[in-house]
Formats: C-alpha cells, sequence, structure tokens
C-alpha cells in the first residue's frame, strides 16, 4: 500500500469524489481520501491523502488557498457561475478599471459570506444543492471568512455587457469564489458571476507540483509514481521534530507517553511536535501535556505503515 500526499490536477467536468474514485482503480487501493473539495467545473490542486495520510488531514497547513479566477460582468445567475440560469442582466453596463480596484477593496479582510444554496453544506443532514434543484431556498447562517488579496488582471480601460477578467485571489479555506464574485457585482452594480475557476495553491501544495490523472496512471505503470508522493514529514514541516530512541518507539507504537525532560523542545500555540524513526518517517503526531506537577508527550495519532 501507498502511503504519503499526492498532489492532483484535477480537470474540470469531474467531481472530487469521482477522482478518488478513479484513483483507487489506478492504485488498485481503497485508502485514499481528498482534504478539500472543487466544484465540478472547476479545476487544479486537490491533495489527496493516500494510506495513513489519510489520518494527517486535520494536521497539514491547508489553511490558505489561491485561485485564479475570471470575473463575467453584467449576469447573474442563481449557481453564481457560468452552468447557472440567468436571473438578471445590466445590458447597457459601462464599468471602468477603476471601479473594479475600488469595488475589490471591500473584499479586503474579514468578508461575511452566505454559503449559496448550490454548494455541498449540509442543513438539517441536506446538503443545499440537493435542496436547491427541487427548486427550494432555505435560511443559512452566514460565515467569516478572509481575503487576503487580489491580483485583478486587467484587459482593458473599461468592461461592458458579458465581459470578463481574471483575479488571482488568496483567501483563507471555506471561502466561496463564487460568492465572493457574485457579490463583487452587486456592489458594482452590474451583477456578475464566476467563469473559470484554476486553485493554483493549497496551503504549501501548488499546481506547479501537481499531476492529472492520467499522469498518475502512467508514473504508477512505469513504477514512478512514488517519485511524486509527499511524505508524512515533508507535509508537515510546521511541526517540530522529535527523534525517539528504539525504545520510546516501541513506546509511542503502543500510545504510550515520553518524557518531556528527556525530549525537551519548544512548540508552537498548538503544542503539537512530530515524532520520527531513524529512517525520518513520521511515527507520531504528540501533544505536550503539563499537570502542574509534570510535562510529556501523548500520542495523539499513531501511524502504522504495511
Amino acid at each position: 500500500m501507498l502511503h504519503g500526499l499526492l498532489i492532483i490536477h484535477k480537470e474540470r467536468g469531474s467531481t472530487s469524489h469521482q477522482v478518488i474514485a478513479r484513483l483507487r482503480k489506478i492504485l488498485k487501493q481503497s485508502r485514499i481520501g481528498h482534504t478539500g473539495t472543487l466544484d465540478p467545473e472547476a479545476t487544479g490542486v486537490l491533495v489527496v491523502g493516500l494510506g495513513e495520510a489519510t489520518r494527517s488531514f486535520q494536521f497539514l497547513e491547508e489553511h490558505t488557498k489561491e485561485y485564479r479566477a475570471q470575473i463575467i460582468l453584467g449576469q447573474v445567475t442563481d449557481t453564481q457561475d457560468a452552468t447557472g440560469k440567468v436571473l438578471e442582466e445590466a445590458p447597457e453596463m459601462r464599468i471602468s478599471r477603476e471601479e473594479v480596484d475600488r469595488a475589490v477593496t471591500a473584499f479586503l479582510g474579514p468578508v461575511t459570506q452566505l454559503p449559496p444554496m448550490y454548494s455541498a453544506v449540509k442543513v438539517k443532514g441536506q446538503k443545499l444543492y440537493e435542496l436547491a434543484r427541487q427548486g427550494r431556498e432555505i435560511d443559512r447562517r452566514s460565515r467569516t471568512v478572509t481575503v487576503f488579496e487580489w491580483k485583478v488582471s486587467h484587459n482593458g480601460s473599461s468592461y461592458g455587457f458579458k465581459d470578463s477578467f481574471f483575479a488571482t485571489i488568496t483567501c483563507s479555506k471555506g471561502t466561496y469564489i463564487r460568492t465572493l464574485v457574485h457579490d463583487l457585482g452587486k456592489r458594482l452594480g452590474c451583477g456578475a458571476h464566476l467563469g473559470e475557476l484554476v486553485r493554483t495553491r493549497s496551503g504549501n501544495f501548488s499546481l506547479e507540483n501537481a499531476l492529472t490523472l492520467s499522469q498518475v496512471e502512467k508514473a504508477y505503470q512505469a513504477g514512478t509514481l512514488t517519485d511524486h508522493l509527499v511524505s508524512l514529514t515533508a507535509a508537515l514541516p510546521q511541526l517540530p521534530t522529535l527523534r525517539p530512541d528504539a525504545g520510546d518507539l516501541a513506546k509511542l507504537a503502543n500510545g504510550g507517553k515520553l518524557s518531556y525532560q528527556k525530549y525537551e523542545l519548544p512548540v508552537g500555540p498548538d503544542g503539537l511536535a512530530k515524532a520520527l524513526d531513524s529512517s525520518l518517517r513520521l511515527v507520531a503526531i504528540l501533544e505536550l501535556k503539563d499537570t502542574g506537577a509534570r510535562r510529556y508527550w501523548q500520542p495523539v495519532k499513531v501511524f502504522q505503515y504495511q
């Protein structure tokens, strides 16, 4: 069984679930999962875990995402992207690039979003998109996300009906780019919806290192896929490292605690560290515990490779 992270370049038309199903057939193993979905029409980075890596997702640094989005002006759709039904149009619109730049600044920093009806968010056990397909709209709870940066690539001095431009958007995990574009269109007064969308980065994982499914299949058949896997050790650079001796490694394998006095090192605000064996393979995620009387390392996740 393969263990590690695989950075997939998801292509248009496939759901994230379908990507995983295809990988299970290619790699002939069932323990495969992904860290965050992409809409079927979106492309780009999909972080996939193989084997024991599926148990590491909560510790990965994927809080920041980067997207390249096409923003189409003058039309509002029910899905907030180009796949939906047009609800409003502004055929006489004319917006200057300066107006776009000013409007974008309103969507920097903390931004409140209402999850779109065409999304996988669950309300009372039902996914919103399932309700939307039934023609139903229900109350949703707003959420606050953070937009760190917009880089707008203008292609003219002004824009008319159905004209578009691209923007590179850096934001926090959980941001709906469709909704961001929809709300920008409202602020501009002409409406807008999302066209093409590419996720170019998810945390430390970028599109430059991603493989399409066909490339994965070729590499697997050639016996070179392991060259493209990100080890769990490499995937967690933010965690300080412990190198337990053989006796303590055996103790960790059974969920045993380790002495902080023996393995003393500074930790971040989450109090976590990673323990590696002699081959630098991740064997456990540890949490520093402090009872007042003593401090020790408690394993919160132990990895078993087969």
